[in-house]
C-alpha cells in the first residue's frame, strides 16, 4: 500500500521495516536503503509519525520498552536518568543523585516537566542553576518567562554603522 507521506513524497508501506522520527525528518527504513522525509517542524513531523503508527501495524520503539521497572527505587532511577539528560548542566550528579531521590514519584514528574520549560528559557549554560540548586529551591513551581521577542529580535549586522 502506497502512502502519502509529505508533498513530494509517496511511500510503499509494504516494504517497510521500520520508522523513525528524527526533530524535522522522518527516516523510511526498507532492506535496501533508507528513505527520509523532511518536514518544517518538529510538531508536523510527529504528527505524520503518529498517523504512520497508528493506521499501521507498527511497533513506536520509544514506547515498547520491554522491561518496565517494576520497583519504585527502578522507576526513580529512570527517572533521575531522564531529568539528567533534560537539563543539560551536568555538574554534582551524586549529590543531585541524593536531593532527587528524596522527591516522591509525583514531584519527580512534576521537575521532569519543569526542566524542558526551563531549559529552553536559558539557553546559555552559563546562566542556568546548578541541577541539584535547582531542585532544591523546587524551582519547577516557579513561572517561568520566555521572552519571544528575543527569538524574532533584528541584528544589527557590524558593518552597518548609520542608526534607523
Amino acid at each position: 500500500m502506497k502512502y502519502r507521506v509529505s508533498d513530494t513524497d509517496i511511500i510503499s508501506m509494504d516494504k517497510v521495516e521500520f520508522v523513525e522520527v528524527d526533530g524535522r525528518s522522518i527516516n523510511f527504513h526498507t532492506s535496501t536503503n533508507t528513505h527520509q522525509s523532511i518536514y518544517n517542524n518538529e510538531m508536523e513531523s510527529s504528527c505524520v509519525f503518529n498517523n504512520i503508527v497508528n493506521h499501521f501495524a507498527t511497533i513506536d520503539l520509544r514506547f515498547s520498552d520491554p522491561k518496565k521497572p517494576e520497583t519504585e527505587s527502578e522507576r526513580k532511577e529512570k527517572a533521575f536518568n531522564m531529568f539528567w539528560n533534560l537539563y543539560d548542566n551536568k555538574k554534582d550528579k551524586p549529590n543531585t543523585r541524593k536531593t532527587f531521590m528524596n522527591l516522591t514519584l509525583t514531584q519527580m514528574g512534576e521537575a521532569i516537566k519543569g526542566v524542558k520549560a526551563y531549559v529552553d528559557s536559558t539557553p546559555d549554560r552559563t546562566y542556568r542553576k546548578f541541577p541539584r540548586t535547582w531542585l532544591n529551591a523546587r524551582s519547577w513551581e516557579n513561572e517561568i518567562k520566555v521572552d519571544k521577542k528575543k527569538e524574532n529580535r533584528y541584528v544589527k549586522p557590524k558593518y552597518i554603522s548609520d542608526e534607523r
